[in-house]
């Protein structure tokens, strides 16, 4: 062989592996190659060696060949000889010419074919050594070839279980977003519960606050008793009675409502404490349902795997039985026809997507719209009073807002607020009736919406589930492929080790012919025999070869079949990949589609979280506003009347007391009167001794007199003191008085506050409103759009109906006065909806944008008029608030009034009684004889007056006991209340401290899956650069095989050319050296003859 000897691994590109696992076999790898180059440059020495015999060979077969003749010819003439010798009895010849032969006319047959023999064993055992080098090689290249279907099988687990992780993912993402939305929601829960909370807090200081105001009343009230001790009349004893049953009772009645309120309280505490234990018993199920989950996903997980270790089993039986052709065709067809309907669906899934994004970006673009409307909106409505232009004005926004009924009453989720009725109960329950309705109209549509969305997540999973049974398909369609590769490799060799043996026998054949040509030439008596046994040979090679062609034939027919086979599922799997990455494309676009749903869903959860908030601060505030109404009436009247109470029974006290003066002073006139008679009789009729002893007894009569001046004065001093006390009940009615026009102010305050939510709570309205008139214009658009699809004569339709819908009926609403204005619009509208049919579809949106704009401004309008009407309700109803106050103040004027006067005629009374005094004082000087049974009875009374006044101390002695009672009662209470205080704050503490730690375990439960997911995607980006760097490396080396196998054929196809080349050049020579040996020795013997003939 001329061709030098070439490495088998010299173009192998290095293969660079991330993992310090497959060192040492890389190490192996590289002995192995080492190896293998040493035996293929051992093996190119052998073949140079062989060759290079095969020269020395043919030079020696020569040279034997001609020493082989020359002896050959020898043993002729010996023969010769022994004729002679045997004819030597004959009579005697002539003599012969002794020819001597030359080397190269001896020749024999059987060295000849002994040659050719070793030649042919050579040659055999070469073949031989070449057949064990191309089988090694076929063994080699076989054991690459299952290399690379276990790297591929081991490419397909990593990718399963790449599919695996990603679905974790989305599951632990999924988790993620329901354990975010549940702890939002806790958080909300616990927001409401602290503000609650701090609202218990508010009330209980209020309520401290309220307990400590009645203390000071109560103090104050005793303090009037003490006070109103010193009056030792019956009538005062029951007024300080009633007085004190009226405090008791009204202390008794706020204490039990505390009570009643604390107990409200620790209800409430209990609830939202069964309600924390009802959330951490959900919680702890939700975490055991979570470990149930992840039990399960590891036992689908194993599940799978032998379910994957199953179908490889089935897959090497497939493999085994692929020789069946039909079933093949039956699975192509069918994944064919599924493809197709895969494609359908794919399309009708992408046009539905196209759909989704229109419809998405169409509602985008309006709440922008809206988002610039409502902030460009003045907010300065509503602040002033009405205006007689505001009033002017009203009939139109009536007008606007009938429009907008009549415009938007079939829409969905639309909530009119029109000014229907003037009454304000009866609109109020007429509106709340209204949202309550809109409300339920708001929830079948998000039901509706729910309903398409687990439909579009049904339809989801279902192409998933075929894209997984596709991938399944393509797997299989890939061993099949590799199995089909495998079997045409194997096939190939076949043949080509069919082809050698062929080519083996060509040389036999032709060296069979050429063989039976000279034994036919040579040994003609042994020539049928062997003819017959040589014809029996070549018949049989022959049909040795026609096997061997029909076999190649057949061979060849298969790999192209198989060719064939190879090339549709390639096609196949291309079409497979291109669907593969169309499905994953769409499923990217329907992951997008339902995250946008998802967040048109929150966005729709958040407006009616808003709307039902607006409900329900607009019930509360309707609530709030009758109880304050109810609260201001009702304090302002009892107020007044306790106020009107007391001071009539003050009046009633003051002419009591006028009346039994009154009656006293007639008493004493009569008393001095009648004293006075007796003394002018006395005075008339006495004597001298009577006379003598008299300035003793004017001196007892002065004193006696004195002792009534004494009693007398203690009355008057009585009198101021009653007089003094109506002056401080004055001015604590006047301090109360203040205090009511304070809370008053505070009342009027709160009004405006009130006011000012209304009118938020009106923005809010107005603001969800035009949200939903946006909606369900979006849904009017997106149906008009499908309409204008449909046909441009419907387009036209649609875009002058609108208008010619609104004029009609503007006309119906506007009064006679906007008649005018109203055909005025009606004709620009006409004239534009004529041009739409010209325009187009461009049109038809300007004019339902015009159109839109100018419901938004009627709306507008509407909702301005109707806060207008609004706030002149509220004006009114303030108006009359503010009247019944001032005639309440008109009525407490004239009661004071009245005081005065009172006062004034107690003042002309006590002047009446300095001046009836003095007369008394006169008077007195002349009384005596009454005055020991005056004594006496001022005794008497005075022991009542004791009895009465030990009495009332036991009393005030009672009643101090039952106020010290009440005030530990109070000190009990206060201290129940400040424990629940430390209880709630600790509770909260510990909430806080709760919620803080399960933060912190969402931390780390988030930081570990974040981990592991670092991890899975490592542990594939390592197996995904093993796999992509064995695939190469099993692509090189395949490729290098086949490149150092065709390499080594060519070189042994030219060498077994040359060698035989050489074959025939020295058979032709042999036989041409032979035909001449032959001529010789014929010439020889002709001569012989000749001789002979001559010679006899």
């Amino acid at each position: 062989m001329d061709t030098p000897a070439v490495s088998l691994f010299n173009d192998v590109g290095s293969i660079q592996l991330n993992r310090t696992d497959h060192d040492q076999q890389r190490a192996e790898e590289e002995e192995d190659l080492i190896d293998q180059q040493r035996r293929k440059a051992e093996l190119a020495d052998q073949l140079l060696g062989a060759f290079d015999d095969l020269h020395c060979d043919d030079n020696d077969t020569l040279n034997s060949l001609n020493y082989r003749s020359n002896y050959s010819d020898g043993a002729d003439d010996d023969d010769e000889d022994a004729d002679d010798g045997r004819s030597s009895e004959r009579p005697p010849a002539p003599p012969m010419p002794t020819a001597i032969p030359s080397p190269r006319s001896k020749f024999q047959p059987e060295d000849s074919s002994g040659n050719a023999r070793e030649l042919r064993l050579l040659l055999e055992s070469k073949t031989r050594e070449l057949d064990h080098v191309v089988k090694q090689l076929y063994e080699k290249g076989h054991a690459h070839e299952q290399e690379l279907g276990a790297l591929k099988k081991k490419l397909a687990i990593e990718e399963a279980a790449k599919d695996r992780a990603l679905m974790t993912r989305d599951q632990t993402k999924e988790l993620l977003v329901q354990s975010k939305t549940k702890i939002s929601e806790l958080e909300d829960t616990n927001e409401k519960l602290r503000g609650k909370v701090a609202a218990l807090e508010d009330r209980n200081v209020a309520l401290v606050t309220e307990l400590e105001q009645k203390n000071m009343m109560l103090q104050d009230s005793l303090h009037r008793y003490r006070m109103l001790e010193q009056n030792t009349t019956q009538k005062a004893d029951r007024h300080t009675d009633a007085l004190v049953k009226q405090a008791e009772e009204r202390h008794n009645a706020k204490m039990a409502m505390m009570q009643q309120q604390i107990d409200n309280l620790r209800s409430e505490l209990d609830d939202r404490q069964q309600e924390l234990r009802r959330l951490e018993a959900r919680y702890g199920e939700l975490q055991k349902s979570r470990e149930t989950l992840l039990i399960e996903k590891s036992d689908t997980v194993q599940r799978l795997q032998d379910q994957l270790e199953d179908s490889q089993r089935q897959c090497s039986n497939l493999l085994s039985k692929s020789k069946h052709q039909g079933d093949f065709e039956q699975e192509r067809l069918r994944l064919r026809s599924r493809i197709n309907a895969l494609e359908q669906e794919h399309s009708g899934m992408r046009q539905t997507i196209n759909d989704l994004t229109n419809r998405l970006e169409k509602t985008n673009s309006e709440l922008e719209l809206m988002d610039s409307l409502v902030h460009s909106q003045p907010k300065g409505d509503g602040e002033h009073a009405e205006t007689p232009v505001a009033k002017r004005h009203q009939p139109v926004a009536h007008a606007d807002g009938t429009s907008y009924t009549f415009a938007h009453r079939n829409l969905v989720g639309s909530t009119p607020n029109n000014a229907r009725s003037e009454g304000g109960a009866g609109d109020g329950d007429s509106r709340v009736v209204r949202l309550k309705n809109e409300l339920l109209v708001c929830m079948t549509g998000q039901k509706e919406k729910r309903e398409t969305i687990r439909k579009l997540e049904q339809e989801l999973q279902a192409k998933e589930r075929e894209l997984d049974q596709l991938k399944k398909d393509e797997s299989l369609a890939l061993v099949q492929m590799n199995q089909y590769k495998e079997e045409a490799f194997r096939l190939a060799s076949k043949c080509k080790i069919l082809e050698q043996e062929m080519e083996k026998m060509s040389p036999e054949v032709t060296g069979n012919r050429s063989r039976s040509s000279r034994a036919i030439i040579d040994r003609s008596t042994v020539a049928d025999g062997r003819r017959l046994s040589v014809e029996l040979r070549q018949e049989a090679l022959e049909d040795k070869i026609f096997n061997l062609q029909q076999t190649k034939l057949e061979a060849g027919e298969r790999i192209e079949l198989l060719e064939r086979e190879k090339e549709q599922l390639s096609d196949k799997c291309r079409t497979l990949t291109a669907e593969l990455s169309s499905c994953a494309s769409l499923k990217l676009e329907v992951e997008k589609q339902k995250f946008l749903l998802k967040d048109a869903q929150s966005e729709c959860d958040r407006l009616k979280r808003l709307y039902i908030e607006v409900s329900g601060s607009k019930d509360e505030l309707g609530r709030e506003l009758a109880t304050l109404r109810s609260q201001d009436s009702a304090k302002q009247i009892a107020a007044l009347q306790e106020q009107v109470v007391s001071l009539e029974r003050a009046l009633q006290l003051a002419e009591l007391k006028s009346s039994e003066l009154a009656k006293m002073l007639d008493k004493e006139k009569t008393g001095h009167e009648t004293l006075l008679k007796q003394l002018q009789s006395s005075g008339g009729s006495g004597d001298g001794h009577r006379q003598h002893h008299t300035p003793d007894r004017e001196g007892k009569h002065v004193a006696n007199t004195c002792t009534k001046c004494i009693d007398g004065l203690a009355q008057i001093s009585k009198l101021e003191i009653e007089n003094l006390k109506m002056q401080s009940t004055c001015t604590s009615q006047l301090r109360e008085l203040n205090e009511l026009r304070l809370q008053l102010n505070e009342h009027q305050a709160t009004i405006g506050e009130l006011h000012n939510r209304l009118d938020l709570k009106a923005e809010r309205d107005q603001l969800i409103d035009e949200l939903k008139e946006k909606a369900a214009q979006f849904e009017q658009i997106i149906r008009s759009q499908i309409s204008t699809n449909s046909s441009s004569s419907a387009t036209c339709d649609s875009a002058t109906s609108p208008h010619r819908r609104v004029s009609s009926r503007d006309q119906s609403v506007g009064t006679s006065d906007d008649g005018m204005p109203m055909a005025e619009e009606e004709d620009p509208r006409r004239r534009r909806a004529s041009s739409v049919g010209v325009d187009g579809e461009a049109e038809a949106r300007r004019l339902a944008r015009e159109q839109e704009q100018k419901v938004r401004e009627e709306m507008a309008r509407a909702f301005a008029g109707q806060i207008k009407q609004i706030e002149g309700r509220f004006r009114s109803q303030f108006v009359r608030f503010e009247e019944n106050i001032d005639t309440l103040k008109n009525e407490l004027y004239e009661r004071v009034a009245e005081l005065k006067v009172r006062t004034q005629e107690v003042e002309v009374l006590k002047c009446a009684i300095v001046t009836e005094r003095e007369k008394v004082g006169e008077l007195l000087a002349q009384k005596d004889a009454d005055a020991r049974s005056l004594f006496d009875k001022q005794s008497e009374l005075m022991g009542k007056y004791k009895a009465e006044l030990a009495n009332g101390q036991k009393k005030v002695q009672f009643l101090e006991r039952e106020l010290q009672e009440k005030r530990e009662l109070v000190a009990n209470e206060r201290q129940s209340m400040e424990k629940l205080i430390a209880q709630i704050t600790a509770e909260r503490t510990m909430y806080r401290e709760r919620e803080q730690e399960m933060t912190e375990k969402f931390t780390e439960i988030e930081a570990e899956y974040q981990k592991s997911l670092d991890l899975v995607t490592e542990k594939y980006q390592s197996a995904k650069k093993t796999a992509l760097n064995y695939k190469k490396y099993a692509e090189d080396k395949e490729q290098h095989m086949l490149k150092e196998y065709d390499r080594i054929k060519e070189g042994y196809n030219a060498a077994l050319v040359k060698v035989q080349h050489r074959m025939k050049e020295a058979l032709e020579s042999k036989e041409r050296n032979l035909r001449e040996k032959i001529a010789k020795l014929e010439a020889d013997y002709e001569t012989k003859l000749q001789l002979l003939k001559q010679s006899s």
